[in-house]
């Protein structure tokens, strides 16, 4: 089974769908969220090699590849690109930079890869890379702000918004040439992370300096035009950086010294809905998390907490994540809600992933990484073998494989209602095959259980295009009895019983 996955894995019948993590947070509103990356299946683990690195950096994925930056000197500065697939080996598919300057992933979207040489007494010249080869596309005329880990996001036609340099403090960029689409002149903050987010066609950012007012800024992603900005926020004069978006356009941003904010975009304004002190340290480079069932995920002192997105009150907790330090936590999300979470250790040799259930009350793994302060856990891959991407300082990137290759569809036609089938053969001894149609793109569920509800076996909890299905189920293992599978998809439910007789 694991040689399939290394080579690629081919789906009849359906069309390849792609878990893109193309900026920080996973998505435009830097939520961390996404429906389609699934937990379950047949978990192993996949380590990728890749040029050893000082610590770890963002990785971004789309299609069926992904990219980091690995910084491989300090005397002098250097930072080369390495690209990789995860359906052909483990080895990077190229590299680039590695023999000069310190070479800065932005964002990677379009099958482009953007980066930036980073100058930090200067400004940073932004350039366009091919994904499948690293040769050059083009090289932007214009600059961009120097900051160690700023990000693109990115409009619906694949162009990427940036923070600028002068009086062009965010740009558009045409993804296809590289030159300005248009520019605004916000006030710049005292930065140099990621720091902007977009939702629907409103880009929300921070302005001011660190001797003026902060305030969170709503503009036109098609225009460059200013539209409103929230009332000032109060805090001290330094970074700010943790900042998302809900889809329902809710921003969520934490001020240096300050609150936690929840602001609505109203169409008209930006109106605080809630505030609430929180306990300090934050980190310099946290990421605000939106999960499942649209609560708040930020982190304070040395945990997780689960906020309510309607009053700023605390739900949950995690457990510490470093003993001592703080935490600069980067999140990813799955469509069951499950958490994944990079601690971001002030103290690199304290640097962890964890697995969290959506309250937050069971961990379910701790896998240590040091030098993760950077980066953070990001999912790429085929949604039918999904994997989660974690990285930090060394040689590895490592990768949590869940593959749901146990279930093909068996037809291109759509069907025109939600079934489940009776097994065949029935009874059986030891294999068995269960076929289910969904008439459209619906979350499903396919699991089996034995004659007292435990659950033996979960085929798919997740996304799955329209069609006809097939998944195969094996009771070598198991003791002969009666056993019951269940299909679940929104409105439809159905069990069957099955006979395994040995």
């Amino acid at each position: 089974i694991i040689f399939i996955f290394m080579f690629g894995v081919s789906h009849p019948g359906i069309s390849q769908v792609f878990l893109n993590s193309p900026t920080v947070g996973g998505n435009n509103n830097r939520s961390g969220y996404n429906e389609n990356f699934l937990d379950g299946g047949l978990p192993y683990n996949r380590t990728f090699n890749a040029p050893s690195s000082l610590w770890g950096m963002p990785l971004f994925t789309y299609g069926n590849k992904f990219v980091t930056t690995r910084y491989t000197s300090l005397s002098p500065l250097r930072a080369l690109i390495s690209a990789f697939s995860f359906g052909f080996g483990s080895n990077s598919i190229w590299l680039y930079g590695e023999s000069s300057g310190v070479n800065v992933i932005m964002g990677f979207d379009n099958d482009k890869v953007y980066a930036r040489d980073f100058q930090q007494n200067g400004y940073d010249t932004i350039f366009a890379l091919n994904s499948t080869t690293g040769s050059l596309i083009w090289k932007s005329r214009f600059t961009v702000e120097r900051g160690i880990i700023w990000t693109a996001v990115f409009t619906s036609n694949g162009d990427l918004i940036v923070p600028g340099s002068d009086n062009k403090r965010i740009m558009r960029i045409n993804n296809l040439n590289g030159d300005t689409v248009w520019t605004n002149s916000r006030i710049i903050p005292n930065t140099g992370a990621e720091c902007m987010c977009i939702n629907g066609n409103t880009l929300y950012a921070w302005q001011g300096s660190i001797t003026t007012p902060k305030t969170i800024i709503a503009i036109d992603a098609g225009t460059g035009i200013t539209k409103y900005s929230s009332p000032a926020l109060p805090g001290d004069g330094d970074q700010e950086i943790p900042f998302t978006v809900s889809r329902n356009g809710v921003v969520y941003c934490i001020r240096d010294g300050g609150m936690l904010y929840a602001i609505k975009d109203n169409g008209t304004g930006l109106n605080i809905l809630w505030s609430r002190d929180i306990p300090q340290p934050v980190g310099t480079y946290t990421q605000i998390a939106i999960g499942k069932d649209s609560t708040v995920y930020a982190p304070f002192g040395k945990k997780i907490f689960r906020i309510n997105q309607q009053t700023g009150v605390d739900l949950d907790s995690s457990i510490d994540l470093v003993n001592s330090g703080t935490i600069n936590p980067r999140f990813s999300i799955s469509g069951q809600g499950r958490i994944y979470v990079g601690n971001g250790a002030s103290d690199p040799v304290q640097g962890k992933y964890f697995t969290f259930s959506q309250d937050l009350h069971t961990t379910f793994q701790q896998i240590p990484f040091t030098y993760n302060y950077y980066s953070g856990p990001t999912w790429g891959g085929d949604i039918y073998v999904p994997h989660l991407l974690m990285t930090g300082n060394g040689t590895e990137i490592k990768a949590i494989v869940n593959s749901f290759d146990k279930i093909i569809n068996i037809t291109s036609v759509n069907p025109d209602k939600f079934d489940l089938y009776q097994n065949y053969p029935n009874p059986f001894n030891p294999v068995t095959k269960i076929n289910f149609s969904i008439p459209m793109r619906s979350h499903v569920s396919l699991k089996v259980y034995n004659i007292l509800g435990t659950e033996i076996e979960s085929f798919v909890d997740g996304y799955l295009n329209s069609g006809s299905y097939e998944a195969e189920f094996d009771g070598t293992n198991l003791p002969s009895g009666v056993y019951f599978y269940r299909l679940i998809s929104e409105d439809f439910e159905k069990t069957r019983k099955m006979n395994l007789i040995k």
